[in-house]
């Protein structure tokens, strides 16, 4: 998979959390948040972020609940508008984050806190959920 959220350090447990039974999720894929508790892979800018899977999730094996950390120190890929340390980071497509706007804390889109600078195609250190 491309641009996989590669775990460093866990700081707190995976937790279940919803999925579709007829997706396929691999290992370290970001996920954005929907109502009831659901998760999806994320695609766009301005994602509510949910977590980040632990493990696979196999398309049509019946399951619908995969583990997800909602925090933790990741290796994550930065997105086009860069990312600086110490700044908020935000979902900015499949798997890649940016630096947050001015709103986007508000508006619940906050993934972490970047750790390292980095510019678009770099991995660098985020904790999530901080």
């Amino acid at each position: 998979m491309a641009n996989e959220a590669k775990l460093m350090w866990e700081t707190e447990i995976a937790i279940p959390i919803n999925v579709t039974d007829g997706t396929g999720i691999p290992k370290g894929t970001v996920l954005k948040l929907a109502d009831l508790f659901v998760g999806a892979a994320s695609t766009g800018v301005d994602e509510t972020f949910a977590c980040i899977t632990k493990i696979e999730k196999i398309a049509s094996d019946g399951n619908t609940k995969v583990a997800g950390y909602f925090g933790g120190v990741f290796k994550m890929v930065v997105g086009a508008a860069g990312a600086t340390v110490g700044f908020d980071a935000v979902l900015a497509g499949a798997n890649t984050v940016v630096n947050s706007d001015t709103l986007d804390d508000e508006e619940g889109l906050k993934v972490g806190k970047f750790l390292e600078t980095g510019t678009v195609g770099e991995t660098v250190l985020v904790f999530v959920g901080k």
